[in-house]
């Protein structure tokens, strides 16, 4: 927690409000309506929501923190009651299964189903302890119904906050990561029909980033949700896009290299913009920024070379002059994208992977030594370049993002067997092609046949 103050404050704002939530509980049992009733008396300890803060810091914060938690919520509660080590343990170990069940949440149900094993394991200590005391066995069926009753009550509370604390702390949740993915989302529902050669690119983008994440122990749903949103830009001109160029015209063959290269890193602050709009989260927002880069836009880079070479004969790109003590050179920060450089391993991931689909679709036959070759070229000219620079990638984990697009790309692009009926078609019609071109007038005998084929009837 040291050092990073949001999560330190939903750490004390969570476990101060749980034991608030018990206080006013005592309070609550303590009134004079409920001075003789023992029966009530008996079920407190089950009755007081002591997972409420540990499974909000275990969904937000990870198991550590989420366990210490559950040690000072469960510590303080017993105090409250005069130290009971019955309750104690039973709050302690109730609350730590329902942890573990809360690794790595994606769905709201899971988080029911931890509550409600909460519930179980207190019911179950719940028992056993009566037992050994003695109680009798109406008052043990009624500890075991408020076990699991707090535990439905908790699990609902926690799914009602959840919205509010990632709004509140700038938090993002697997389970509204999850959300993200799902392709009916305004932004992506645009992108289908406005920009579809865009939303197929983030497709594979999302599949090769999320199988290199699960290699390298990444967050996979992160890789997958941004990896759907890190091109929204392209929606404000689509059209200046090569997969969104169906009808073969290029608007850029009407631009000067510069002012393509300008609309082209046009994108990255134009979804920043559409992000903000429809107030995507901020893991986002910085993949968007970061998936290019400071990376060098090169095609119109050296377009811009070759024309100052045209113009001025020099070979350097440089301009030579023409008397008047003037001269100019092609300024490369003019065609690198803003940046910043990748900053952490989902967005380095997906800046390789963004980078590796395009290039891979200007191969003429993909197999897996020019796939390789481009890969290793990918990765080399980006390192030489210091992209990663500011990234706590390793050799090894770029290895092994290397081996993961490979395989990954091979599979999506493999050839199948053509089907029976097809190819006896297509021999048929290659057939009828080389008769067509020995007879001396195959349109002829095309109209010929066709008489044919009508007078008889087929």
């Amino acid at each position: 927690v040291s050092g990073r103050n949001r999560l330190l404050g939903l750490s004390a704002l969570g476990i101060v409000t749980n034991l608030l939530m018990i206080r006013i509980l005592l309070q609550v049992v303590e009134a004079p309506m409920f001075e003789n009733q023992e029966d009530f008396l008996s079920l407190l300890p089950y009755l007081a929501p002591t997972a409420f803060a540990p499974l909000i810091l275990a969904i937000f914060a990870g198991p550590t923190l989420a366990i210490l938690g559950a040690f000072l919520v469960s510590l303080l509660f017993s105090l409250m009651l005069e130290g009971s080590t019955e309750i104690f343990v039973a709050s302690f170990f109730a609350t730590l299964t329902g942890i573990f069940l809360c690794r790595n949440i994606s769905q709201r149900s899971r988080l029911m189903q931890a509550c409600l094993a909460v519930g179980a394991v207190n019911a179950l200590l719940a028992l056993l302890f009566g037992m050994l005391n003695e109680v009798l066995p109406q008052m043990i069926g009624l500890h075991i119904l408020a076990c699991f009753g707090v535990s439905v009550l908790t699990g609902m509370m926690v799914i009602g906050v959840l919205p509010i604390l990632e709004n509140a702390f700038k938090f993002i949740t697997d389970i509204r990561l999850l959300e993200l993915t799902d392709t009916n989302h305004e932004l992506l529902r645009r992108m289908q029909m406005e920009a579809p050669g865009t939303y197929h690119h983030s497709l594979m983008v999302a599949n090769l980033s999320e199988n290199a994440a699960v290699k390298l122990g990444a967050n996979p749903l992160k890789c997958r949700a941004c990896s759907l949103f890190h091109d929204i830009g392209k929606l404000v001109k689509p059209e200046y896009f090569m997969e969104n160029q169906v009808t073969g015209m290029n608007p850029h063959d009407e631009k000067s290299p510069s002012m393509s290269a300008l609309i082209i890193k046009s994108h990255i602050p134009e979804g920043v913009e559409l992000a903000k709009k429809y107030k995507l989260p901020r893991i986002i927002i910085e993949v968007i920024r970061q998936h290019h880069g400071t990376s060098l836009i090169h095609y119109f880079y050296h377009e811009a070379q070759k024309k100052s070479e045209d113009e001025n004969g020099n070979s350097s790109g440089k301009t030579q002059g023409n008397g008047n003590g003037n001269e100019e050179e092609v300024d490369e920060s003019t065609y690198r994208y803003p940046g910043p450089k990748p900053e952490f391993k989902e967005s380095a991931i997906i800046f390789f992977a963004d980078a590796v689909e395009a290039a891979s679709r200007s191969l003429q036959k993909i197999n897996a030594q020019s796939l390789e070759e481009l890969i290793d070229n990918i990765f080399d000219e980006r390192l030489e370049d210091g992209q990663l620079d500011e990234c706590p990638l390793t050799f090894q984990e770029v290895s092994e993002i290397k081996k993961s697009f490979a395989f990954t790309i091979l599979n999506m692009t493999h050839a199948r067997q053509e089907y029976p009926d097809q190819k006896e078609k297509r021999e048929q019609k290659e057939a009828h092609n080389r008769d067509d071109s020995k007879s001396p007038f195959p349109e002829k005998d095309k109209i010929e046949q066709g008489k044919a084929t009508s007078s008889s009837g087929i």
